[in-house]
């Protein structure tokens, strides 16, 4: 009966631990699917010959491989690079909006050095504040403004 008790003791002892573990155990969602995108806007400027900046926006949609997940708007403005030589670079934010009104924003990353392009979440509102994780996308153009692509990666909620 002593053992019994001590045990009893000991995990009423460890329970306000346990309850903060599992309070800050945070959510990992599986983040996939197809995108469509529109570009709003790409003003070129040329600085020499070649060297060329783009100021762009655009918005697409981002479709779930999961049919139960919904389907997310998302915003884009970024910044790209072109060089002389051929290669690029671009960096920009996104704020995804889901609907009911809760967002999640992120960075991106593309370049002609990458095989795949990133995405890493920064946070959100709503059920989504505190959104951290990422992943990786690929595009193609379809035409002067509008192109497809997959991304794949994951929202971890706090």
């Amino acid at each position: 009966m002593n053992r019994e008790r001590s045990y009893r003791l000991l995990l009423l002892a460890l329970c306000p631990f346990v309850l903060s573990c599992v309070a800050n155990a945070s959510e990992t969602i599986n983040d996939a699917g197809t995108m469509a995108c529109v570009a709003d806007k790409w003003d070129e400027t040329e600085k020499e010959k070649g060297h060329k900046f783009v100021e762009s926006s655009v918005r697409c949609v981002l479709i779930p491989d999961d049919v139960n997940a919904p389907k997310v708007t998302e915003v884009c403005p970024g910044k790209y690079e072109y060089q002389p030589d051929g290669s690029w670079k671009a960096t920009g934010t996104c704020t995804d909006t889901f609907p009911g009104g809760d967002t999640i924003t992120l960075t991106w990353e593309e370049g002609s050095h990458l095989k795949e392009y990133t995405y890493k979440k920064t946070g959100g509102t709503g059920k989504y504040k505190g959104a951290t994780g990422g992943g990786t996308y690929m595009y193609e153009n379809l035409t002067d403004t509008l192109s497809g692509g997959r991304f794949k990666g994951v929202i971890i909620l706090p």
